[in-house]
């Protein structure tokens, strides 16, 4: 048995990390742009009603932009959608054309029969 542990891999000693665990860091980051968020509301100049109309505000035009532009991207994809349908169909046509005035298209006695 003592011939067998001679071989054996080496013991290395196990890293320990440094770094702070990111989910942690997350966490905090957040807790702390809620706790601004809420300090900055409440020591803000004006009234509720005035923040309460400008959140909803920048809620509507939030909401309006990401419409706008989910528009935009289903646009441009049906767009997209439209002229591979076209190439295909000119393709398709092409390939048909060809097919059609070559020798072969027509008749049996061009046709090589693989037996």
């Amino acid at each position: 048995m003592r011939e067998y542990s001679r071989y054996e891999e080496p013991k290395w000693p196990e890293r320990i990390s440094t770094a702070p665990p990111v989910g942690n860091t997350i966490a905090w980051l957040l807790a702390g742009i809620g706790i601004g968020a809420g300090v900055a509301l409440l020591l803000a100049p004006s009234s509720g009603r005035e923040v309460r109309n400008s959140i909803a505000r920048g809620c509507r035009s939030t909401f309006d932009g990401i419409g706008r532009g989910a528009e935009k991207l289903r646009q441009r994809g049906a767009n997209l959608l439209s002229f591979r349908r076209d190439r295909f169909e000119e393709i398709y046509a092409e390939e048909g054309s060809a097919e059609a005035g070559s020798p072969e298209a027509g008749s049996a006695e061009g046709r090589s029969v693989q037996g």
